[in-house]
């Protein structure tokens, strides 16, 4: 769905749900939201069985999302002003920009040059008392993979040291 027939979705939301998604694209928080509507959070919750509802709230998400990278580049750039004090006095201001931040920024600008790299290499005896290695890019791998190449490295690890299989043996 266009960002138009989103705008459009949330327009037709009755008065609570339009007032609720206003305050979610300004605030980013459901409890927030929900204060600001005049509304329990669980009935956002309850709002969410209806697509047309789902869809408006996605919009919100992302209005959310980017008035976040908007301060984030901001704060980045242009930093923040501190106060400087002296003897518990504040003698005077200083501008402080965020590292932090625009590392943040260009991981998810360009992760392909600035992620963090996982490599791992474990290994073990394998058929014939040759080693096996493994090179692993975690980062293209689903959760279920990782966890399922763990297992295997702990039944690896087991039959190494002795300990038999985990494999039911």
């Amino acid at each position: 769905m266009t960002g138009a027939k989103r705008a459009a979705a949330a327009k037709r939301a009755p008065a609570k749900q339009r007032a609720f998604l206003a305050a979610y694209a300004r605030t980013g928080n459901i409890a927030a939201a929900a204060r600001a509507a005049k509304c329990a959070r669980s009935q956002h919750y309850e709002w969410l069985s209806d697509p047309a509802y789902a869809e408006a709230f996605l919009a919100a998400q992302e209005e959310a999302v980017e008035a976040l990278e908007l301060e984030a580049r901001r704060r980045a750039e242009k930093g923040v002003v501190k106060p400087v004090y002296y003897q518990g006095e504040v003698c005077g201001t200083v501008r402080e920009s965020s590292d932090t931040l625009l590392i943040f920024l260009l991981k998810a600008a360009r992760p392909e040059r600035y992620r963090d790299n996982a490599r791992i290499e474990h290994e073990v005896t394998g058929a014939g008392g040759g080693p096996l290695a493994a090179r692993i890019d975690f980062d293209r791998l689903p959760v279920e993979r990782i966890e399922e190449l763990a297992r295997l490295g702990a039944v690896l690890r087991s039959e190494a040291s002795g300990g038999g299989g985990g494999r039911g043996e």
